[in-house]
């Protein structure tokens, strides 16, 4: 857990260029300014300071607040107490015990040493060089944790081996620093996406989490930071500025491109098939989805060369096939689409229909075929015309004989 107050933020973001802290940038003194009270088991450590109790175990710090000051420190079959002077509490839970504190002492003999406190100042005496060394400064606190004698003096835990002692000097990690990483130009970098490279990440390299589909503004939405164990192989997915940006499984981190270097893997094989209609929504650039930054989208449909199959447990989120496909521009490019994404496509169920040739087809011209025709037609129109002119006039005259018979006659 990061501890802001036990650091200030560095920012890493004063320009657009991605900037990831190197690792010693996240190393960082524990210090503080009035401690009431301490207690050591093995390599852990417990301080009180005002109303929070800081527990430090190996590099990583945790920080307990209350309500009330803490004033004393205790620890028992690895568990620590704490107390308000009231209450005691256990931690991390931060519940309420029945634990009793122990009270202070002011003697302490451990071998040939006997070490004892007065007022502030502390004697340690030899007994078997008979001798006794009072240590300079003022001293506090003194306890016995194991077989090892220990005192605050100056705000400072010391622990003794005989007449002398060594402060106890800790570093954390401060993973506030990752707070504030410029994206840069991390989006169309991962759009163009250029060949398939897998990296390994050097054995306690800081790695940051980060989420690829939050990128449009000004830094990374990011998560937690963990450091790299041995043989801890990642796809790269892209470099930008001095950092390079991994995955592995369906996780994408940051990292410091001195600690990722090429890998060899084999993990391509051929494909079941030739080609493939895509089912899905998007082809990507690389074979990890990115939801924002596709290649292609509206890609239902498309029917794309596979190139090969690749599978990677734990490296790959999934089984990817890569393909080629054409742009409305024309140009031919790669991408990779999820298994489950796209269907195979069978050329030879969609060819173009057959054609049947006519026995009667000719090239000939037809033109006289149709004059012909058209002359028939004419002479039929013309026959019906003179047919209906006749009808007409003797029909004419058939009424005007009709006329002069029923005239009288004068």
């Amino acid at each position: 857990m990061a501890l802001s107050s036990f650091g200030g933020i560095t920012s890493f973001a004063e320009t657009n260029e991605t900037r990831y802290p190197e690792d010693g940038d996240f190393i960082k003194p524990l210090t503080f300014g009035a401690l009431s009270d301490y207690a050591v088991n093995e390599e852990r450590y417990a301080f009180a300071e005002k109303n929070a109790v800081t527990v430090y175990d190996g590099g990583n710090v945790e920080k307990f607040e209350f309500e009330s000051d803490i004033i004393s420190l205790d620890c028992s079959d690895g568990v620590f107490y704490c107390s308000n002077g009231e209450t005691v509490y256990s931690l991390p839970s931060k519940e309420e015990s029945d634990y009793e504190m122990k009270n202070a002492v002011t003697a302490i003999d451990v071998g040939d040493y006997n070490y004892r406190l007065t007022d502030k100042t502390l004697k340690i005496a030899d007994y078997a060089a008979d001798t006794v060394h009072t240590p300079e400064g003022e001293f506090s606190n003194l306890k016995l944790f194991g077989e090892k004698v220990y005192a605050l003096s100056d705000g400072k835990v010391c622990l003794f081996t005989g007449e002398t002692y060594t402060v106890i000097s800790l570093t954390y990690y401060d993973y506030t620093v990752t707070q504030e990483i410029a994206v840069g130009n991390t989006a169309s970098a991962l759009i163009n996406y250029k060949s398939l490279e897998f990296v390994t990440v050097t054995e306690g390299a800081h790695m940051t989490r980060i989420d690829l589909t939050e990128i449009d503004g000004e830094y990374f939405q990011t998560g937690e930071t963990q450091t790299a164990g041995a043989l801890v192989t990642a796809l790269l997915l892209c470099r930008t500025g001095n950092a390079a940006v991994i995955a592995i499984g369906d996780d994408s981190y940051l990292v410091h491109e001195s600690n990722v270097k090429t890998a060899s893997v084999q993990c391509v094989s051929p494909a079941e098939f030739e080609n493939a209609t895509i089912t899905g929504n998007n082809i990507y650039s690389s074979p990890y989805v990115i939801v924002g930054t596709p290649a292609m989208s509206d890609a239902t449909g498309t029917i794309v060369k596979v190139v090969g199959k690749l599978e990677y447990e734990g490296v790959l989120g999934s089984v990817f096939y890569e393909v080629r496909y054409t742009t409305k521009n024309g140009s031919i490019k790669t991408g990779f689409v999820a298994d489950g994404l796209l269907t195979e496509y069978i050329i030879e169920d969609n060819k173009d229909p057959s054609v049947v040739p006519d026995p009667d087809y000719t090239e000939g011209n037809n033109t006289k075929t149709v004059l012909l025709i058209f002359a028939v037609v004419i002479l039929v129109l013309a026959a019906v015309a003179y047919l209906a002119y006749v009808g007409t006039k003797s029909g004419k005259k058939s009424k005007k004989k009709s006329k002069e018979k029923d005239k009288p006659e004068e």
